[in-house]
């Protein structure tokens, strides 16, 4: 009888696997709790410098200490319609051309790539100067940008009209991590003068705070990989069946090898 149970046996222990392997844990589904308490972890932080690259499109305004409109309406150009309608600012924008420069109306071509956006300021403060008395200069970026790919809820290229965006706000703006999404292992992709850098992020850590990655920059692209265990709704319709079938199939085995072993 032993001999007869044996090939019965064989469905059922493949069942088994296929859906332990189906289980997600609780703790991949969780953030935030490997590593040290988080009272123990630096309090203070710094934003990271962020440098005006090709093809930004800066937000420039200039006002003047003198209520005087007409000193300051050459300098009010149009604002970008794509940049309102991306969730931007409207406010009047300016694109870095490929030559890194902006074209700011009397003073001409002023060049920013690699600036901050205060060294920006101070620089077409400079060039205005002798076309306006006592100017006030504000620059931001317009279309701070950044992609979201993978196993996340809503993935897409993301705009905002605000520079300083963390990992977390980012994938939140993607709709999360999905059920799915392997969160020990994300993939930061940056490109800075012209070279790619890669970076891996951790949610479970509590120091991800501490991460070089965890405050995205201009152009990212974040990448979540999937679990292993990644079936259910996403699984095709082949995984599906297959994590129905092996059980009947199992237990079918199992009541023939019963009624046989009786004979």
């Amino acid at each position: 009888m032993k001999r007869l149970l044996y090939p019965a046996l064989l469905p059922v222990l493949l069942a088994v696997i296929a859906l332990q392997t189906a289980c997600i844990k609780h703790r991949q589904l969780v953030n935030f709790d490997m590593g040290p308490a988080f009272d123990s972890l630096p309090s203070s932080f710094q934003h990271p410098t962020l440098r005006i690259q090709y093809d930004d499109l800066l937000a420039i305004t200039v006002l003047s200490q003198v209520a005087d409109p007409k000193a300051t309406a050459p300098f009010q150009a149009a604002a970008s319609p794509g940049a309102a309608a991306a969730g931007g600012t409207a406010e009047p924008t300016y694109l870095v051309d490929v030559h890194g420069c902006v074209n700011i109306p009397m003073a001409g071509r002023v060049r920013v790539v690699g600036l901050t956006t205060q060294e920006a300021r101070d620089t077409i403060t400079k060039h205005i100067e002798p076309y306006l008395k006592n100017p006030i200069v504000n620059v931001k970026l317009a279309n701070f940008r950044f992609s979201v790919l993978g196993e996340v809820n809503k993935a897409g290229t993301y705009t905002v009209g605000y520079e300083h965006v963390t990992i977390l706000e980012a994938l939140s703006m993607a709709g999360d991590v999905a059920k799915y999404g392997n969160r020990e292992n994300i993939l930061v992709i940056r490109q800075i003068d012209g070279q790619r850098q890669y970076g891996r992020v951790n949610l479970h850590r509590r120091d991800v705070f501490q991460s070089p990655f965890f405050y995205i920059q201009q152009g990212d692209i974040i990448y979540v990989e999937p679990l292993k265990a990644k079936v259910g709704d996403t699984a095709d319709a082949a995984t599906k069946y297959l994590q129905w079938a092996l059980p009947i199939v199992s237990a079918l085995g199992l009541l023939v090898t019963l009624v046989t072993a009786t004979k």
